[in-house]
């Protein structure tokens, strides 16, 4: 995968999240470079760190998961007075422990520092590296069971956890072998929008209008929803085939993929 690429499976999820019930965490995937998105992805759709910031204005440190350094500079957000951290961790596999820890270390820190702020959290596609640990920290550090902990992340972020892996060890059973193989499905939470309310302020409007334009970015209009209205319009036909291809490469980016493990 070139440096120049959308990372697979980027284009059909949501941008962003909304803040996971009982913390001040919010995820969203990976904001790419601009230059990246420009032939394929629509100018109001693009994802990069200008809109992320934009979409959430409490945003006050974020923590990177993803295995490479290629999607994005860092600078950018350090020179809008973003905290960033960089914890490089392979896609699929459980990590060591050491790892999570850095990570709680991480969200415990920036929590600390502005009581009223938001600590965003991303991998990839901001589901399955981000759902483990976020997962992880709420049920080690908040006490939420993990049960609990995957009903508040995946209810946030509008997806179910993928990895059947995290999802055992999430829960205090032994994880099975990691998910190795080449085919991953979306699986879209369908509930109904609730207006997210500050758990610090009740009349804190701003704090409160950012989920508007959360909602905004990723509405009806977003390209993963028209993904999803396109495959109930599918003949039966058509739908095979798209079925076979979709998967293996994202729908709108081919390239060549190492599916071993995710960046």
């Amino acid at each position: 995968m070139g440096s120049k690429s959308i990372p697979d499976r980027w284009l059909p999820y949501k941008a962003c999240g909304k803040v996971i019930e009982g913390t001040r965490i919010i995820c969203f995937k990976v904001p790419l470079k601009r230059i990246v998105q420009a032939k394929v992805v629509s100018s109001n759709e693009i994802w990069d760190i200008k809109t992320l910031l934009k979409a959430i204005p409490k945003l006050r440190a974020v923590i990177d998961l993803t295995n490479t350094a290629r999607y994005y500079d860092s600078q950018e957000f350090k020179s809008a007075g973003i905290l960033h951290t960089k914890l490089l961790m392979p896609g699929r596999i459980i990590p060591p422990e050491t790892t999570v820890t850095k990570f709680f270390n991480a969200v415990d820190t920036y929590l600390g520092i502005d009581k009223d702020s938001l600590v965003g959290v991303h991998c990839t596609h901001g589901l399955n590296r981000t759902g483990y640990m976020v997962c992880r920290y709420m049920r080690d550090r908040l006490g939420i069971s993990g049960t609990e902990a995957i009903k508040r992340f995946e209810e946030a972020r509008g997806y179910k956890i993928e990895r059947n892996n995290y999802i055992a060890d999430i829960m205090g059973k032994a994880p099975q072998s990691p998910d190795v193989g080449k085919e991953t499905i979306v699986k879209p939470i369908k509930s109904d929008y609730v207006e997210y309310r500050s758990p610090l302020n009740e009349d804190d409007d701003e704090a409160n209008r950012y989920e508007s334009r959360i909602r905004n970015y990723n509405g009806a209009g977003h390209r993963s929803d028209r993904h999803s209205s396109a495959n109930r319009r599918d003949t039966p036909s058509k739908k095979r085939f798209i079925d076979k291809q979709s998967y293996s490469r994202s729908r709108e980016s081919f390239f060549e993929y190492d599916y071993r493990y995710d960046y």
